[in-house]
Parts: C-alpha cells; structure tokens; sequence
C-alpha cells in the first residue's frame, strides 16, 4: 500500500510539474517571439529610412554586422538582389511576401528542423527582409527547464521522506487492536467495508484457531499419557511433536531429525522403503535396552513427505516368550526327575526284582518322590491362577504375628533338623490382606531361609513401621546370592547354581510365587544379599490402601 501510494504521488507531481514547464515555456516563447517581432519592426522602420541615402548599402552592412545573428536581404524593383550576404533564397522570400496582405508581415520559411523566422517590409516592387534562424535555445527555456529540474528533485524528496513518515504513520494504525477506533475515525471511513469483513474474518480465524488449540491440547494430552513412543515429523524431517515415551525409548529429543533417529541401517532401509512406496513399514530394533517394534507411516502434504512414528515396546513381551520358554523346559525337567525315580523302583517292584526287605524302602522313596511331583504341580497351578489374576481379591483382618508364629511351627521339625535358631521380633500388628496368599508368602520366605541356610545358623523375622507402610523382615545366614543372580531369583525355575539344585529338594517355584504374590496384593520386595553373609528379604505392606473386609 505504501510503495503504491508513494509512485501515484510521484507520478502525480511529474505530471504536475511537466505541465507547469510546459504552460511556462509557451508563454516564454510567445514573449521571445513579441519581442522579435517588435524588433524587426523597429528595425525595418529604421532601414527604410535610409533607404534613399547614398550610404544605404553601408547602413545595411553596418546593422548584420552589428547583429550578426539576423541575416539582411534586400531586393531593387528590377528583382536584382542589392544585399543578400547570407545568400539567402530571395526569389522565395519575395515571392512569399507577395502573398503578404499588409505591408508588414511576418513570416515562415522551412529551412530544416527549426526553420527562418522572417519579417519584411514591402514598398511596391522592393523587398527588404530580415531573417534569422531559431535555434533550440528560442523554444527551450533552460532556465525555466533547471528551476522545474530542482522542484521537481525536491518535490521527490519531500514525497520520499515527509510523505512516506505520514503514510508510515497513517498505515501503522491499521492493526486489528486498534478497529473500533478506527472505525469511528473519519480518517479511515474509505477502510470501513474492509476493516468491518477483516474484523469478522479475524474473529472466525480466532474460533477456529481456538478449536484447533484445542483439539492440539488434548491431542498432545493423549499421545504424552501413551505408553506407546509417538513421534510426528515435518515435510523437513524435523521433529512437531514428540511424547515422554519416544524421547525415553530412543534417546531424543525435538532437535532430532527422522534421518539421523536411529543409527541402525534396518531403519534406514524401512524409512527409504516407506517414502519410496509411500505406504507403512515396520522394524523391529534392540536399543537403549528395549526391544521396540517402530511403524513408519509417511503423510501427505503439498510438495514434501511428513511422516508420523509409533514405537511399541516389546520388551515385556519377549521376556515373557523367553520365560514361557524356559519355564517349558525346566517344567519338564523338574517333573520328569520324581517320575523317573517313581517309574524305576515301581518297575522293579513290578518285575519282582526287588527284594523282600527293599520293597517297604522303595515304596517310602516311591511316596515321597510322589509328593514332591504334587508339590511342583501345586505350585505350577498356584502361579497360573496367580498370572491369571484368578484369586479371589477377599481380604480381612489378618494378625501378622499369628502368621509367622504359624508359619515357625509348622517347619520347626525342618529347622530342627539343621540346628538353626528362629528368632521372632514380630508383635501383634493387624493388617487387611488375604489369609491364604499373606501365609504362603511368609511360608515360602520362610522355607527358603531354611533350605539354603548354614548349619547351626538362624533366621530372624523383624519388622518396621515408615512412611505408612509396614516392613516385614526376614534375614538368614545362608550362602548369601551374588548380585548377578539377584536380579533373577524371582524367576520360575531359576537356579543359582546347579550344586544347590542337586543337594535341595525344591521345585525352584518358592520366590517366584513370593513375586507373584507380593505383586497380586500390591506389596512391594526387595532383597539385600552377599555371598557367605546371608540374604534379606523385604516386604513393604502399604497401610493407606483401601480394602474392603
């Protein structure tokens, strides 16, 4: 709007000052041309009386000489040219005066672009005629041509600097805070009808900006609370919006570009893939310590590909298939250990090979080893219905001392038969909980403190109260776990080492039902544990959670 305001002006004031040099040159010219006439008049009017002197010819020669720019012609009644030093075309000039209607005339002969302004006097057959040629400065006044040069030059300036502050200042007002005044202002009544549909189309962009803010909010909202990685890039490869997930799994932040993501050339290739043949590809890639499957979705825009990314953690899962597999195979070793004893001495009986006195002994071995298969399929059904959440959730009062003083009897004949010493520190404390599940989580910490503990060692029950939690406390000192080992002893059918497989009777099932339980009630464990020291198992019970009786 500025630069167009200021060229109409410009454009404005050069025809202005044109026409002002032109109406003043005409009006130059007309006076130049008054003036000369005036002059020859003057001047023919004083030759003709000298026309009948002696000296006349003297008198002409003096006067060019004295004017050099006016050539002098004069021609007798016998048509002989008497004076014409110019040699000027006399037979033209006379025979146009003829024409003349009163003695004194003036008048145009072409000789080139600007031709001979001619005045004459006629007397009967005599010619007496002066002439000179106009050059470009009679028609061109160069001092009027330099003035309207000037004003023109600071015409130009005053537009360039004086007109274009006002414009500048005129224009800055014209802002959609400032509408209401300008629509009462007479200065801006030629803006009304544009500033009435901007002021509408401003106030729909703003609805609509406003819903879009909106819908952008609870769209970031959603995809920051995802567990799943979400990753939207520009045409550009650069990062518009990226939740918490993504930045964990991947190691980013927004500065990331999709190119330079993942250094991992399975990802170069599904992303080339996926702009290539502009239709979703999938990679599974090990990074950071997940296992993530990413889904590469390229979105259309006007000229260049945006791409939005999901990335899916696996690492659950597949630690899960790698547990379901190994649980598979140590099932099947565990089981198939009591029933290769129970099918070899039932086989001798069978076959009578056994003797007499060693059939009561095999029969002994038989129903023992028969119970510790009932005792791994209990425990195998126990840690399905606890992976299935198949526990009735009936909680009541529970006695944590009654618990433990329960669970110390019914192994006393076991930590009898190892000399241990059992020392309780527990005191009655009542906690909302299921009986069943709270007794097998203390039974089980309770026969494994036994198990892997020395002879003549203790075991120790504690317990304390923190941050509204209650912590129950189980410490032995047995062959301790190394810290390797501590981060696997929850799982099912895990061994520290073989050795203590083949010297204990276990269905190596104990702390993994611990881990289900403790995660079943909503407990939290921990255990503490040096090799030859000892172990300490730490249950955190939350006294805040609410449970119904």
């Amino acid at each position: 709007m500025k630069n167009l305001a200021l060229k109409k002006m410009k454009s404005l004031a050069f025809v202005l000052i044109l026409a002002s040099f032109l109406i003043s040159n005409f009006f130059s010219i007309k006076n130049k041309k008054d003036a000369q006439s005036n002059f020859y008049e003057n001047a023919l009017s004083f030759l003709l009386l000298k026309e009948n002197e002696a000296d006349f010819l003297h008198t002409l020669e003096q006067f060019n000489n004295t004017h050099p720019q006016i050539s002098v012609v004069f021609v007798d009644s016998d048509n002989d040219i008497y004076y014409n030093p110019s040699n000027l075309n006399a037979g033209r000039i006379k025979s146009k005066a003829k024409l003349a209607k009163t003695p004194t005339n003036i008048i145009k002969v072409d000789d080139g672009f600007l031709g001979y302004r001619l005045s004459f006097v006629s007397n009967t057959d005599k010619l007496l005629a002066l002439s000179t040629r106009n050059n470009i400065g009679f028609y061109l006044s160069f001092p009027l041509l330099l003035g309207h040069l000037l004003l023109g030059l600071m015409v130009y300036l005053y537009i360039n600097k004086k007109q274009a502050k006002e414009i500048d200042s005129y224009t800055s007002r014209l802002k959609i805070k400032y509408v209401d005044h300008l629509l009462k202002s007479k200065d801006y009544e030629e803006f009304s009808e544009i500033l009435l549909a901007y002021n509408d189309r401003i106030d729909r962009l703003d609805d609509e900006n406003y819903t879009l803010s909106s819908k952008l909010k609870e769209f970031t909202s959603i995809t920051s609370n995802m567990k799943e990685g979400f990753i939207l890039f520009d045409g550009l490869g650069n990062v518009e919006l990226i939740n918490d997930s993504a930045k964990t799994y991947l190691g980013v932040d927004n500065t990331a570009k999709i190119t330079n993501l993942i250094d991992d050339r399975e990802y170069s290739l599904a992303l080339r893939e996926a702009s290539i043949l502009k239709r979703s590809k999938d990679v599974d890639i090990n990074l950071n310590g997940y296992n993530l499957r990413i889904f590469i979705d390229p979105l259309s825009t006007y000229s260049k590909k945006a791409f939005a990314m999901i990335i899916i953690d696996n690492t659950e899962e597949k630690r899960a298939e790698q547990m379901r597999r190994e649980f598979s195979a140590n099932v099947t070793h565990e089981l198939k250990s009591p029933l290769t004893s129970i099918n070899g001495y039932a086989e001798l009986i069978a076959t009578g090979i056994a003797k007499e006195n060693d059939i009561k002994k095999f029969g002994q071995i038989i129903y023992k080893e028969g119970n510790r298969l009932l005792e791994i399929i209990d425990d195998i059904l126990k840690i399905s219905r606890l992976d299935e959440q198949n526990f009735e959730r009936s909680f009541e009062e529970v006695d944590i001392c009654d618990v433990v003083l329960a669970t110390i009897e019914k192994y006393a004949p076991i930590a009898a038969s190892k000399d241990l010493t059992v020392i309780n520190k527990i005191k009655p404390y009542r906690i909302y909980t299921s009986k069943s599940l709270f007794y097998d989580l203390v039974s089980n910490l309770f026969d494994n403190a036994i198990k892997y503990n020395r002879i003549s060692g203790s075991i120790t029950f504690d317990y304390d109260l923190a941050n509204n939690s209650y912590f129950l406390i189980i410490e032995d000192t047995g062959i301790g776990i190394s810290q390797a080992d501590q981060k696997r002893i929850f799982e099912r059918f895990y061994v520290v080492d073989k050795s203590r497989k083949r010297n204990k009777k276990s269905t190596g099932l104990g702390l993994s039902i611990v881990k289900h339980i403790c995660s079943h009630l909503s407990y939290d464990i921990k255990v503490e544990s040096k090799i030859n020291q000892g172990s300490k198992f730490i249950i955190e019970i939350p006294l805040e959670l609410d449970r119904e009786i």
